[in-house]
């Protein structure tokens, strides 16, 4: 839901003319994000000065919460986000071809459509993949891995380099009217808090139960909109009340008061488009210089890793830390930044992570991380702490079930619906499958939709030990029934 009424197909044709005109973007006026904040619970590994794993009274490796990792996401409205697609498809047309011509398509990975074969792309597993097998293929090399970490990737994207890549990446000397005004509404954008929104508006959320049947009505809690059908918070007429109400938020000056010059929302149709793009210029340097010496670089979004002999470590982390200071205006996280070595030990290939830039007794205890996944030198496994959020996600969906089915006013007398467990977290709900609707007015009648399930949890790890080849995946989450059933039984 956001400020205005959705599209509808009868608008559609309209709607494309619109967009497509280049002296209406010109003059069109962009309306306020909405803003919110996703909260991401973290814990990290502790370890001692010898970089050996902190246990505790059970000898099991301590985990120590930290601050969990908060995304600040903006959406725009609909006609906005039309806007937004159709300039972002603009630039990324030429965007694929600049990529091609620098040799740089199989370097940036995120936010692209790249085909794995004629029934897919490719996702973040084959771009894992792709590079442990780099690791696996190079055994005559010892080998390391550089993981970096920009800081504030989004927040922190200069204004004048983005507008030079801009030009740059369409070929123009300067931007035309109107993808300057696109540019000025991303660069220079104003939002509204969702939750302060809705409290305004929570009387009159604009609903749709049965389509064409548009009706105010009063939703009790945001997290409530879903359910109750809400297509909008208001109608576009209603800015004056917002802005009244002094809910408009300007974000073209910083705390001190001073006129910004980085950072862009993230969550905008352009947003990825436009930080992938801003990369272009050290995406070529690095690329360059580890093709020289015969390694791999890749960059998926702000996550950066190159594989290179270990001769040449401390020349390309130097280069990384200097190109992204002085041709990107970033920084690169200094203590996320991690150094894996890939060497044999007993006949055998083994993963030693730096600690301190030393390699200890300890380093053998770490895996090499990436997109969500950790490698030893040999077999590929989920990352920890994804199948900890699988079954932490689990727990608190049997609850949720419990607690709502207590007050559900019907005849199934507080009993959980197992099934709707079962399809959300386990193997039954991982085969992909067109949704079923309840018929209005009937409780034991369902019809088809044309809307597919595309399953779960279970459909990441099964798609993921096939792709990876591994049986350790799978072996990871081999006892998710027996834990679902376990976790329903308590009540």
């Amino acid at each position: 839901p956001h400020i205005g009424l959705p599209i509808t197909a009868k608008e559609k044709s309209k709607v494309c003319k619109y967009v497509k005109d280049s002296k209406k973007i010109s003059k069109h006026s962009f309306l306020p994000f909405i803003h919110k904040q996703i909260h991401s619970k973290r814990t990290k590994k502790q370890y001692d000065e010898f970089g050996s794993p902190r246990r505790n009274h059970e000898n099991k490796k301590v985990r120590k919460t930290i601050q969990p990792k908060i995304r600040d996401i903006y959406y725009a409205s609909h006609l906005d986000a039309n806007i937004y697609s159709y300039y972002s498809s603009l630039l990324m047309k030429s965007y694929e071809n600049l990529l091609v011509s620098k040799e740089l398509n199989e370097v940036v990975t995120a936010y692209r459509k790249i085909r794995h074969n004629q029934n897919r792309n490719k996702c973040n597993i084959d771009f894992a993949n792709e590079v442990f097998n780099y690791i696996r293929v190079n055994n005559d090399r010892d080998l390391v891995a550089i993981a970096v970490d920009i800081t504030g990737f989004f927040d922190n994207l200069d204004h004048k380099i983005l507008k030079k890549s801009w030009c740059k990446v369409m070929n123009y000397e300067t931007l035309p009217i109107d993808h300057y005004k696109v540019f000025k509404s991303i660069t220079k954008y104003s939002h509204i808090e969702e939750n302060l929104l809705f409290k305004i508006f929570k009387n009159e959320i604009l609903t749709e139960k049965n389509p064409g049947f548009i009706k105010r009505k009063k939703v009790k809690r945001i997290e409530y909109m879903k359910t109750q059908n809400a297509i909008a918070f208001c109608e576009k007429k209603d800015i004056h009340k917002i802005r009244s109400n002094g809910l408009i938020v300007d974000n073209k000056y910083d705390k001190k008061g001073k006129l910004k010059d980085y950072g862009i929302c993230q969550g905008s149709p352009i947003s990825s488009t436009l930080a992938n793009l801003y990369m272009l210029d050290f995406d070529d340097i690095i690329y360059n210089k580890v093709k020289e010496i015969n390694g791999l670089y890749r960059r998926y979004s702000d996550d950066i890793v190159v594989i290179c002999d270990k001769e040449h470590k401390e020349q390309i982390t130097s280069l990384l830390n200097q190109s992204i200071v002085n041709v990107s205006r970033l920084e690169i996280k200094a203590e996320k930044t991690q150094i894996f070595h890939f060497e044999y030990r007993k006949n055998k290939r083994v993963c030693l992570q730096e600690f301190s830039e030393k390699i200890n007794s300890n380093s053998i205890n770490s895996n090499f991380e990436y997109l969500g996944f950790s490698f030893d030198g040999e077999q590929t496994y989920l990352k920890t702490s994804s199948l900890s959020r699988y079954y932490r996600k689990m727990k608190s969906g049997v609850r949720r079930r419990v607690f709502y089915s207590k007050r559900m006013r019907n005849d199934s007398n507080g009993k959980i619906f197992n099934r709707a467990l079962y399809k959300q977290y386990s193997y039954i709900g991982s085969y992909r499958s067109l949704k079923y609707k309840r018929v209005f007015g009937k409780t034991d009648q369902w019809k088809k939709t044309s809307v597919y399930n595309w399953g779960n949890f279970i459909t990441y790890t099964n798609m993921a030990s096939k792709i990876l080849d591994s049986n350790k995946v799978k072996k990871q989450t081999k006892n998710h029934w027996k834990n679902l059933n376990k976790e329903i039984s308590k009540f």
